[in-house]
């Protein structure tokens, strides 16, 4: 009973005791951010978005709903990628801009590498850093912007040493090692293993947006060989004032990552800290109840653990907390044509509460959810949405994306490891 009393309240609302981040004496050190920026141009497609994340995890589709008549999608205008290479370079108070492509679809940060300055995703949910290089022809690099060893000073080859990175079946990216300085944000690794690919799937190819990734999981799933190699986040940890990335993403505006500080002002009220379990080299924790609006919790039995990755857009969560939560959603369906839950878009949206740890609740306020139109009904001429949160097809975790992450403060401390969350200050 003490249990789920403890769950009453809500960790947004911070109503209840939580435990503090860990601390200890801060050593001189450094601290850095990184902006994130939504773009403006850009029409987010739920369908895209969850296919990427399927893709990314090697999720297959078992679960098959409705095959709705009267729906017709919405057709995309052409994506120009040349906007996204439009970011300013560090200044001198370490923060940089990023920019937001594909909506809330992906988020991009410039990086330097060698002194060539890269646009790259950060994605908690991998630990592999690479970048497009001169060592990948032509039709995979078109629209990039293409890192080249031979213009950096500082760039030495891993002789002998390989990497192979696979988010599923359609997401990949396999070629030799290099190392050379990382410079983000005024932060500096001096030999950073970074893997240059040959090759790159063909999704990779044509998200022109993103020139690379910046893994920020642990180094454990690292997959360079024969050795595995530390994340930048490992490598610069010890030159930070504290161990830790805070991440701040909104939906509507500016957001942030923030390396080696946890910035007080950032947010509100006590903050929970989230035991976390690195042995399979994610940020994963507990989380085994959920409640829709102001409904009672449920047990989650399928998939009752959890990531948090910045690398994916939507909220995957347990098939049984999908159907439950789009049960309290009018119009709300299945369909095969969207590959997931779709519903009218004047559907009101209730808020969606998940345990995060055994002692805390974190809710994701249905305004977040509401992803994207997808398309119009036919009959009646009503637009159809597409929800951000979606069934993880019955996979052994739920990955917890955007989504998620922006609803609240997020500190990923490499102490315990642990998971600060905290509601923002807004």
């Amino acid at each position: 009973m003490q249990f789920l009393q403890s769950f009453i309240c809500l960790l947004v609302f911070f109503t209840c005791s939580a435990l503090s981040v860990p601390t200890r004496p801060q050593r001189k050190g450094r601290s850095f951010k990184v902006g994130r920026i939504r773009r403006s141009d850009y029409v987010p497609f739920g369908p895209a978005a969850l296919r990427k994340a399927y893709s990314k995890y090697g999720i297959t589709p078992t679960q098959f709903g409705l095959d709705i008549l009267d729906f017709e999608p919405i057709k995309l205008k052409p994506f120009d990628s040349e906007a996204s290479r439009n970011v300013s370079e560090p200044d001198q108070t370490g923060a940089v801009s990023a920019q937001s492509v594909q909506d809330d679809a992906e988020f991009v940060s410039p990086v330097m590498v060698g002194g060539q300055m890269m646009v790259m995703n950060f994605d908690t949910g991998s630990s592999d850093m690479w970048v497009f290089n001169t060592q990948l022809d032509e039709r995979s690099t078109q629209g990039h912007t293409v890192f080249d060893p031979a213009k950096s000073a500082t760039f030495q080859p891993m002789e002998g040493a390989s990497f192979n990175i696979t988010y599923g079946d359609s997401s990949f990216a396999v070629g030799g090692v290099g190392t050379d300085t990382v410079n983000i944000g005024g932060a500096t690794v001096t030999r950073q293993a970074i893997g240059l690919p040959t090759q790159v799937s063909q999704s990779f190819a044509e998200d022109t947006a993103s020139n690379g990734l910046v893994g920020l999981a642990f180094s454990s799933i690292n997959t360079i060989q024969p050795q595995r190699q530390k994340t930048f986040f490992e490598n610069v940890a010890p030159d930070l004032d504290e161990p830790v990335m805070t991440a701040l993403l909104k939906s509507d505006g500016v957001g942030e990552y923030e390396f080696g500080t946890i910035d007080q002002s950032k947010f509100r009220g006590r903050m929970a800290n989230i035991s976390i379990d690195n042995s399979n080299g994610f940020w994963q924790f507990e989380s085994a109840q959920f409640a829709v609006g102001r409904g009672p919790l449920q047990r989650i039995r399928a998939a009752p653990t959890a990531i948090a990755d910045t690398g994916t857009t939507l909220m995957l969560v347990s098939p049984e907390v999908a159907a439950a939560y789009y049960e309290q959603v009018e119009g709300a369906v299945f369909a095969n044509v969207a590959g997931g839950f779709i519903y009218p878009c004047d559907s009101a949206l209730p808020d969606l509460s998940v345990a995060v740890g055994n002692a805390n609740l974190a809710t994701v306020p249905g305004s977040l959810i509401n992803f994207s139109e997808v398309g119009t009904n036919t009959t009646n001429g009503q637009k159809i949405c597409f929800g951000g949160v979606q069934s993880n097809q019955g996979s052994g975790l739920q990955i917890y994306g955007d989504v998620f992450l922006k609803s609240m403060f997020v500190v990923f401390d490499q102490r315990g490891p642990s998971l600060g969350l905290a509601s923002p200050a807004r």
